[in-house]
């Protein structure tokens, strides 16, 4: 009860202001200097398209239309999905750290603009809270080598229907007839399917973060990731993923260390990437 009445204090005094700072029309507002991300979209039509990662620090190239990778020698067609992968994993990360600190602002601010109030709504409604505090726990992200692995899994390395033709990594479902979804190839008893679709890779990995985020099983994952990155504490708070469960966690710790996963973790994007812009109010 004393969370929800401090939710309600926090959205009042913010409207108070947000409505004091129109009134201010004299105020002179001075250009804002921002650090921006400069990311590529890139089309996949073969796999020398995409680019290789030979240091820690990777090109933000957002991949699309991704045919297949089935033609690859083995091996050789798990490097190019990591490479194909990681670097829109390290984007969406960004963009969910970036609202982060956006959202931690608004809170020590004395003024919003409309923009602001917008923004906070909008992730409020992504991440199915008001409450700040619980908001700003919400908006955190887990190791790479768990994306890279639940990534791995869901789409069978890059081969599913529904990763090639949606973009759709995780073959997260779509409740709303009026998003972009596809029909899946099978339906339940009573209903049919379908799956998200998405214009990019980083799309889909931002809405992977959202789920995990926002969804009940996964509460104990999300307080356990706020206190360490140890794969091997957060693996098995995520069984709830799959209905095979402990069989789905053993899959992935095997994954991750078979493939050396864990080497991905502290890689960042290339910050010959991040440039100034300036942005007039």
């Amino acid at each position: 009860m004393s969370g929800e009445v401090k939710v309600v204090s926090f959205f009042s005094i913010a409207l108070v202001v947000l409505v004091l700072a129109n009134s201010k029309k004299d105020d002179v507002i001075e250009p804002e200097q921002v650090t921006v991300l400069q990311t590529e979209v890139r089309e996949v039509n073969n796999p020398t398209d995409i680019e290789p990662i030979s240091s820690g620090l990777v090109k933000p190239i957002l991949y699309t239309k991704v045919t297949s990778l089935r033609p690859l020698p083995p091996f050789e067609d798990k490097t190019r999905f990591v490479q194909l992968i990681l670097p829109a994993i390290l984007v969406a990360k960004h963009k969910i750290e970036e609202d982060r600190l956006r959202l931690a602002a608004l809170t020590n601010a004395l003024e919003w603009s409309a923009a602001d109030s917008t923004f906070l709504q909008h992730l409020s409604k992504a991440y199915r809270t008001d409450d700040i505090t619980l908001l700003d726990r919400r908006l955190r992200t887990h190791p790479n080598s768990i994306v890279l692995a639940q990534a791995a899994v869901e789409s069978g390395w890059g081969k599913s229907r529904f990763f090639k033709e949606a973009n759709n990594l995780f073959g997260i479902w779509s409740y709303r007839a009026n998003e972009p979804r596809i029909r899946a190839s099978v339906s339940r008893l009573d209903y049919q399917v379908y799956l998200r679709s998405y214009d990019n890779l980083s799309e889909s990995i931002i809405d992977y973060f959202q789920t995990i985020g926002r969804a009940k099983p996964y509460t104990a994952f999300r307080k356990k990731r706020m206190e360490t990155s140890d794969i091997d504490a957060l693996l098995p708070l995520l069984s709830q993923y799959s209905e095979r469960k402990e069989e789905y966690v053993r899959q992935l710790r095997s994954m991750i260390k078979f493939n050396e996963f864990e080497q991905y973790d502290n890689y960042s994007i290339d910050p010959s990437y991040f440039v100034s812009k300036v942005v007039e109010e």
